[in-house]
This record gives structure tokens, sequence and C-alpha cells, in this order.
């Protein structure tokens, strides 16, 4: 019996899950291309979507899917204490919390000492670093290279306030999602060189290799970022 293109393009797939983590529709239409199977986009969007609706692949985000079924859990109880007493002092301001403790368990050396990040209207950081100060945290408010180079030290209570990043992934109740912890993560590494590229590079893979993430997502911030890397993550993640 002749085997139905939509079934061929299950075994595709199926194939493709054992190789990679995420794929895009793009990638999905270039292999049908190496395969030299047709199927035109209007029917191919159809069976891609009843695929995924029978957990053959896994939406990860606007044109991109992947083997992985368990979503990302991110663990918040590192930043719960902080953003609570912001959201207490603060209620209407909108802020986006999240600390490199968070990505502790992705690490190949864990870290001892930890940084939390806080992203706040740039009219408020003044008064959002005034605050944590009086209650105890040593706070770093948008430090420059310089500052960085000269002062910068992780130690107990380490807070960096950063003005908020124009259409950044919304952040549920101040806590940041993986989307935006990975891009953010990746791009103040640089400047607070909190550890080597290549192995703040292995922690981003890691994160994203534990739990499926919206890869939509975090492309689209790391562009907002101008983080032009960020398809070498999902490249070198797409190796089982």
């Amino acid at each position: 019996m002749k085997t139905s293109k939509k079934e061929t393009l299950k075994g595709l797939l199926e194939n493709l899950k054992q190789q990679k983590n995420y794929f895009s529709y793009e990638d999905i239409k270039s292999l049908l291309k190496k395969e030299k199977i047709e199927i035109n986009s209007a029917s191919l969007k159809v069976y891609i979507h009843e695929l995924a609706q029978n957990k053959i692949i896994f939406d990860a985000g606007k044109g991109w899917y992947s083997s992985i079924e368990k979503i990302f859990e991110l663990n918040i109880k590192p930043i719960r204490i902080i953003s609570n007493k912001l959201k207490k002092q603060f209620p209407l301001l909108k802020l986006s919390c999240w600390s490199t403790e968070q990505l502790n368990s992705f690490t190949h050396h864990l870290m001892a000492k930890f940084v939390t990040f806080v992203y706040i209207d740039s009219d408020y950081i003044g008064n959002i670093a005034n605050f944590l100060e009086e209650s105890g945290y040593r706070v770093y408010l948008n430090p420059g290279k310089q500052e960085i180079k000269k002062l910068f030290k992780i130690g107990k209570k380490t807070v960096v306030i950063l003005p908020s990043i124009s259409k950044q992934p919304e952040s549920i109740n101040g806590y940041a999602p993986i989307e935006k912890i990975l891009i953010d993560f990746l791009m103040e590494n640089r400047n607070f060189k909190i550890m080597e590229k290549v192995e703040a590079e292995n922690v981003a893979i890691n994160a994203i290799c534990s739990g499926r993430i919206n890869i939509s997502t975090m492309n689209s911030y790391a562009k907002r970022r101008k983080f032009n890397e960020s398809a070498k993550l999902t490249k070198a993640n797409n190796t089982k």
C-alpha cells in the first residue's frame, strides 16, 4: 500500500526528533526538499498541526517545534523574597527579576555566590535602588563598564538594577521567564564576567535541553537586545 504524504512526513519527523531537540518550519521544508517530497504549504501546515495535536511533535513558539514534551520548569525560589518586597513597596510598577542562582543546576561548576538582576522603568531605578539598599542589599545601579571593572563584586545579596528593555518577554508577578533570562544572562555576562563565555553558553544550552521553551520568543528578544548568537544556541542544542 502506498504511504500517504502525511505518514511520510510523520516518519521524517520521528527521525528528525532523534537528531534535534528543536527544529523550525523552515527546517521541515528543507528536509522535504532534500527527500524530494512535495507537499503544498496549506497541506503541510495542516499535517504539522495534526502531528502536534497528536503529540508527535511539540509547539516551541511561532514557527518552531520540539521533540521535548516537558515544558521548562523555572525555579522562582531564589527571587521570591526580593520580588515580593518590591511588589509590596511598588505595587504599580512593572518589574522583571531573575538570579544567576536560577541557572545554577545547569552549570558545570556550581556557583557559590549569586547576583540578582532587576529590570525596571528607568524613571524609577533610583527609587528601587534606595529601597533595596535600605533593605540590606548591595546594589549596583545601572553601572557602566568602568564601574563594573573597578567596583563590581558578587557577594551576599548582590543586586544589579538596569533599565527595562522595550518589548521584553512579559514577566509574571515580577518573575522573568526563561526565554528572557537566558538572553539577559548571556548579554550581562559580557560586562559582569559572571563566568567564561563558553561556560555561559553551555549553561544556556543545558537549560534549553532540560525542558521545552519558546524558541520564537527567545529569538525575538535576542534580536531586540542585538544578541546575534541565539541561532548558535539552537544549533548547538540540536545534536542529542
